[in-house]
């Protein structure tokens, strides 16, 4: 067609620049939603940790895990290059880093795309990519996501172009990911097996050998290191009790163990309770606590689905959704290429951890995420045969990336809603550390830790018998107590002296609203140190309190 022939004929330096522009725009973007006033906390913090220790000891901090550090030692690179005496600049430099990361992803995206679309549709694709508000917002967080996506997009499109040199390096490229996060080794099994398929003869056989090879080079020297560095942390695996940890293996083959664990127990058999602990110390009390069932796959099928069906929100659910439609209309549902059977192997098969953690009760969105390719590959598809139809398909382009642009930043300032309550959590954080050592869980506790980090730095936090972060403040749950008076009482042998407040702890609604019942709590003025709305810290005077107790 005449449509379809115009499109195929943007010249390369067109390309290029049509290229820079939607990365001018993601970078543009995500760096105007960067919180520049708050700390990373959450998984990033532990990264941040790792890498500045990294830095200080010019070597693989001892003791600490090493489970998905390579984002850790990546960015202990940069730090290496950077003044070390604001904790808080080296974690802009994390932040930006992971935005970079982000927002280059679409440059192999793009060579995907390009198989199965011409090139101004896969610009729309690209478009499709670097919008997507889970992703973008993801690379605000600092965390190892977005270094990981980028290196999983790029096996996929060396993969596809299939040349000698390519197909080296997507295996090249497997190690580094798996680095990065433990579930890259996976990625090994669709490239085998869409190897053998295209490729039959015994030439190709020696050079599958020496793909594994290039794995092996890059992973076992590291792994040696990481063990060596981990020797003192001990765990169960299939078969003995080892000590030292690789940062893969380990969690490799827990999937298959929870399963293994999981068949086995039969309805009848009692199995462990879930106990939650009367102080809460920022451990992962996940493993050892897990109920263990026939339901739990069923449950963990069930919660895959749903946050695959969320992930499609909030636009891609109309495109991939009309293009099944499309699919189903005209008997092609099924009907794929091999570049096609590929990319749905892939991520079918990289959506296995994430049925893991589903298993084991944790429900987050970003384990989902390393299908957004596939999604925007179906929905460029879609885009593509519509504009067949019409005859202004430059104008319908420019009309789908207005909206799908509105759409993305509507989608993000909903979700950035929560931006005050984190700012305000990290400045309640560095109060209350100069202040006790201990008090009650709150929303967005886990600045503590981060307060903490400030407070102490250079001096970098220790680690614990298990490889996570040890921490010295102590946090009581609420969720242990049916009144503030009961918390009170339980928690005066830990020398509890001070309570933290938020809006969204329903436990303090009678505090908020009958203060006066309250005499033995004082609330502390925060005006001088910040405008604070959503936090009130309060102190506890004991002598009023035993005094009302006594009466």
């Amino acid at each position: 067609m005449i449509i379809t022939s115009n499109l195929n004929k943007i010249k390369p330096k067109k390309t290029a620049i049509s290229l820079s522009l939607i990365i001018l725009l993601g970078l543009s973007i995500r760096f105007y939603y960067v919180p520049t006033d708050l700390p990373i906390a959450s998984d990033g913090f532990f990264d941040f940790v790792y890498a500045a220790k990294t830095v200080f000891e010019g070597s693989l901090p001892v003791g600490y895990g090493t489970t998905n550090t390579g984002w850790g030692n990546f960015l202990s690179l940069f730090f290496s290059l950077s003044d070390t005496s604001d904790p808080f600049y080296l974690m802009q430099i994390q932040r930006s880093l992971s935005i970079v990361l982000s927002t280059i992803t679409i440059i192999p995206a793009f060579f995907i795309f390009r198989k199965f679309v011409n090139i101004r549709w896969a610009l729309f694709g690209s478009v499709l990519l670097i919008i997507e508000p889970r992703l973008l917002m993801m690379s605000l967080e600092g965390i190892n996501y977005s270094l990981f996506i980028f290196i999983f997009v790029l096996v996929i499109a060396l993969f596809l172009k299939k040349t000698n040199i390519s197909l080296f390096l997507s295996f090249g490229c497997i190690a580094c990911a798996t680095l990065v996060r433990y579930e890259g080794l996976l990625l090994l099994i669709p490239l085998s097996i869409m190897y053998f398929v295209k490729f039959k003869d015994k030439k190709s056989m020696i050079k599958f050998l020496g793909m594994i090879f290039i794995i092996i080079i890059i992973l076992v020297p590291i792994s040696v290191l990481r063990i060596q560095a981990t020797e003192n942390i001990c765990y169960e695996s299939v078969f003995e009790v080892r000590c030292g940890d690789d940062g893969f293996t380990h969690a490799i083959l827990a999937g298959p163990r929870l399963l293994s664990q999981i068949l086995t127990v039969m309805p009848s058999q009692e199995t462990p309770e879930t106990t939650t602990p009367m102080i809460d110390e920022n451990k992962d009390k996940t493993d050892g606590y897990t109920v263990l069932s026939e339901n739990k796959i069923i449950t963990g099928f069930m919660a895959l689905l749903k946050f695959i069906g969320l992930a499609l929100i909030p636009y891609f659910v109309f495109f991939v959704s009309y293009n099944i439609i499309l699919r189903i209309k005209n008997k092609k549902l099924v009907e794929l290429d091999w570049d096609k059977k590929m990319i749905v192997l892939t991520t079918g098969i990289m959506l296995l951890p994430a049925l893991y953690a589903y298993m084991r009760g944790i429900e987050e969105i970003r384990y989902v995420l390393v299908a957004i390719p596939l999604i925007c590959i179906l929905s460029t598809s879609w885009t593509s045969i519509i504009s067949k139809k019409i005859s202004k398909s430059r104008s319908v382009m420019i009309i789908l990336i207005v909206l799908v642009s509105l759409i993305s930043i509507i989608f993000i300032e909903f979700e950035m809603n929560d931006y005050a309550m984190y700012k305000e959590a990290f400045l309640v954080s560095q109060e209350i550390i100069k202040m006790t050592h201990i008090t009650n869980t709150f929303t967005y506790s886990g600045f503590i830790k981060v307060a903490e980090l400030f407070d102490t730095w250079p001096e970098i936090p220790n680690h614990d018998e298990v490889g996570k972060i040890k921490h010295d403040f102590i946090k009581i749950s609420t969720n242990n107590y049916d009144n503030v008076l009961e918390l009170i009482i339980d928690s005066k042998k830990y020398d509890l002296k001070y309570l933290v407040v938020d809006r969204n702890n329903e436990f303090f609604d009678d505090l908020r609203v009958n203060q006066s019942d309250y005499n033995y709590l004082h609330k502390i003025d925060l005006n001088n140190f910040e405008q604070i709305t959503n936090y009130s810290i309060y102190e506890i005077n004991f002598e009023i309190f035993l005094s009302e107790k006594n009466e």
